[in-house]
């Protein structure tokens, strides 16, 4: 009686689509597997990523653009750094308006991501709180912009 049930769960499941896939494919085609960044020194900003937003290293080329792939503890959304031998200088993120370019993350308590990310290195540019919503936007130590929200409703679908 329980294979029978349990065959019967993972049919239902695989008829409507919710059953676990070995890969992740839209069935228009599309899903995202990494935004990339050119950023001055790929190496230390990566590490600094693995170390405080516990993303782990996946591929890095050991040559001078040291192209490394970050994954989140999701394993689900990738980033890819690296240092662009067409330009002659990675863009300086610390003088763009974080509102230009930035990285999201959900948080838990965004005053403790504050207190903790503070200690290692990120600068605060602001927090705001307004009825569901919980917002701080900062650097990390390479003057990327990062934001952590704690969101009444997410903006995520799963």
């Amino acid at each position: 009686m329980k294979k029978y049930f349990l065959a019967t769960v993972a049919a239902i499941q695989v008829l409507f689509g919710c059953g676990r896939k070995s890969e992740l494919v839209n069935p228009d085609g599309f899903v995202l597997e990494h935004p990339a960044i050119d950023v001055a020194d790929p190496v230390a900003t990566a590490a600094w990523w693995c170390e405080n937003l516990g993303f782990t290293i996946t591929r890095q080329k050991d040559d001078e653009t040291h192209t490394t792939f970050l994954v989140d503890a999701s394993g689900r959304i990738a980033i890819e750094m690296y240092r662009a031998k067409t330009q002659p200088a990675a863009p300086d993120y610390a003088s763009m308006d974080p509102l230009t370019l930035h990285f999201g993350f959900t948080s838990k308590d965004v005053d403790a991501d504050i207190e903790r990310l503070t200690k290692a290195g990120a600068t605060l540019v602001v927090h705001e709180k307004a009825p569901g919503f919980d917002g701080a936007m900062m650097r990390d130590p390479s003057g990327i912009a990062i934001q952590f929200v704690k969101r009444e409703k997410s903006v995520l679908l799963r």
